[in-house]
């Protein structure tokens, strides 16, 4: 068997890649296989319990941390005309200092907007991470209240609403770590029959 790595090599290449940090994707990176997965798995919920790790979903970030994809909240300009934004994720103890970045072609931005973005995690004074619109959320979006089941993709919703018989999609990167069985609000993101699961608005505890 490939020796396995220690924990603070686990640590550093989930800090390191936190877009490839499903089990899956550590074992791949160390070369483990066979019963060095069942290690491995030894090995993360070591990390979990001691603090060091969290796991929202099938992936693992550092303690505290961002995952790398978040619903955030635009606070209005500073004098220098940049923009920061807050996430708007449970659990964050200390909010951090979220730079956003814009690119040619986003959409003009303001005080109150929700967006959906790629967050990076940069070692600054000013700033603990800089964000990259994937998307603005609407100001009037659809809404859907459903139940919360896991696939391989992340996930679907199964809406409660009488007469409604049409589920809809969430990927892994928007699940914001909702749990199966769940009762959850979730918002359409433009594309069809997809939805980003707001974390922050998760309603009632789980069902199933």
């Amino acid at each position: 068997m490939k020796n396995l790595p220690s924990k603070d090599q686990i640590r550093q290449w989930i800090s390191e890649n936190p877009g490839l940090s499903a089990k899956r994707d550590i074992a791949k990176a160390f070369g483990i296989k066979g019963d060095g997965r069942i290690e491995l798995k030894r090995l993360l919920r070591e990390l979990e319990g001691e603090g060091v790790v969290e796991k929202t979903m099938r992936r693992f970030h550092e303690k505290g941390a961002l995952p790398p994809v978040a619903v955030l909240q635009v606070l209005p300009p500073d004098s220098g005309g940049d923009l920061y934004a807050r996430p708007l994720e449970e659990g964050v103890d200390d909010t951090p200092r979220i730079l956003i970045i814009p690119k040619k072609g986003d959409p003009a931005l303001g005080g109150g907007d929700k967006i959906l973005a790629r967050l990076a995690k940069v070692d600054l004074d000013d700033y603990a991470y800089e964000a990259r619109l994937i998307r603005k959320l609407g100001s009037n979006p659809a809404k859907v209240l459903g139940i919360f089941r896991v696939n391989a993709e992340g996930g679907r919703i199964q809406p409660i609403e009488k007469g409604s018989d049409k589920e809809w999609r969430v990927s892994s990167d928007l699940t914001m770590g909702a749990k199966d069985g769940e009762l959850v609000e979730a918002e359409a993101i433009g594309a069809v029959n997809t939805l980003v699961i707001e974390n922050g608005r998760v309603r009632g505890n789980r069902t199933a």
